[in-house]
């Protein structure tokens, strides 16, 4: 009976399974300049293509086709990777189909499970190489003072859905949110880059009303690697809001890649131990852009609701309760907690 309780126990304190996709995009090894991968994934089904070159370091480009593999330790994809002959010069007129060579072998890559932009690829010689999305554009010539990319790829605006099925008295399982951030800055109190916004007045104008950043502003920065984030998270505090009285925050932690990610939602109220409040699976997808944020133009802005996400849940007879202490679950995260006051202090200024 022990071994089973403690089976059970095990598998309830067990970070959530969620969906796990690789990134389709450019990918490269920045130690091996000059040569680049491009991976495209639809459903399950993987194509690779490398502009690399011949034997004699002629331009030449490769393919591979080929579903992943999903196990319970991670991602793989391995196919036959082919080169090909009499391709089309560019700009001149098609003359039909290129020439497909022998097969060179297998092409294997496996994927990071802590983190869909990074991946081991090995040709079919034999070597290995580390290899990455292509970070093109996060990293400005106006972003200075040493800023990187996993701070300035958050500028932008987000869509969140918190699924909140585990807590039986929701009356319904899903709720949603909506981020805009549009600046960053060091912060002393942090020790890191922040980035700062709020959450809008709604989902079309793609910016800040002095309303939405004098109730329901956020800050977050990007946090070390814990237990649950081995790669490290987004760790995001926002205002949502008084209710009977009391100032609310909701806690963000998120292991975002270029446009998607997922991680934990937390509600609880100020002053409180945010780790003594459950945490809910949360995912979340960009849905507009860096420039839009900052430069775009959209409808005029107005006054904002009030209501907080913490009064549409005592609502429902949802509110979240703490417990006495840390609750096991949020263990591996709860050393973040000094970091998590100086967002809350932050947001106070």
């Amino acid at each position: 009976m022990r071994l089973l309780f403690a089976l059970l126990l095990a598998a309830f304190l067990a970070p959530a399974a969620h969906a796990y996709e690789p990134e389709s995009g450019a990918w490269w090894n920045p130690a091996e300049s000059g040569t680049g991968y491009y991976i495209e994934i639809q459903d399950n089904l993987l194509g690779f293509m490398a502009f690399s070159g011949d034997p004699n370091g002629r331009a030449k480009w490769f393919t591979s086709v080929g579903f992943l593999n999903y196990t319970d330790t991670g991602v793989s994809f391995q196919a036959d990777l082919f080169s090909y002959q009499n391709v089309q010069p560019a700009g001149a007129p098609y003359a039909g189909r290129p020439t497909a060579e022998p097969s060179l072998g297998a092409l294997r890559i496996v994927f990071n499970p802590n983190d869909n932009r990074r991946a081991t690829l090995t040709w079919p010689s034999g070597r290995s190489i580390p290899i990455q999305r292509h970070e093109f554009y996060f990293e400005r010539p106006e972003d200075t003072g040493g800023v990187t990319a996993s701070t300035l790829k958050m500028l932008g605006e987000w869509q969140v859905t918190v699924d909140l099925s585990t807590n039986t008295s929701a009356s319904f399982p899903f709720t949603a949110d909506v981020l805009v951030l549009d600046d960053y800055g060091w912060d002393s109190g942090v020790n890191a880059w922040t980035y700062e916004g709020c959450r809008p007045d709604n989902a079309q104008i793609g910016g800040c009303s002095q309303f939405a950043l004098d109730n329901h502003d956020v800050v977050g920065y990007f946090g070390a690697p814990s237990s649950d984030f081995p790669a490290g998270a987004q760790v995001i505090v926002l205002k949502d809001g008084y209710y009977n009285g009391v100032m609310w925050y909701v806690l963000y932690e998120l292991a975002i890649g270029t446009n998607d990610g997922s991680g934990l939602f937390t509600l609880y109220p100020k002053g409180t131990n945010p780790y003594s409040y459950p945490a809910y699976p949360t995912r979340a997808f960009r849905s507009a852009s860096r420039t839009f944020v900052q430069e775009g133009k959209g409808p005029a802005k107005h006054g904002g609701r009030s209501a907080s996400l913490a009064a549409q849940l005592d609502a429902q007879g949802a509110l979240p309760v703490a417990a006495k202490t840390v609750r096991p679950e949020n263990a591996g995260r709860a050393a973040r907690l000094e970091q998590v006051r100086q967002l809350e202090a932050l947001l106070e200024n």
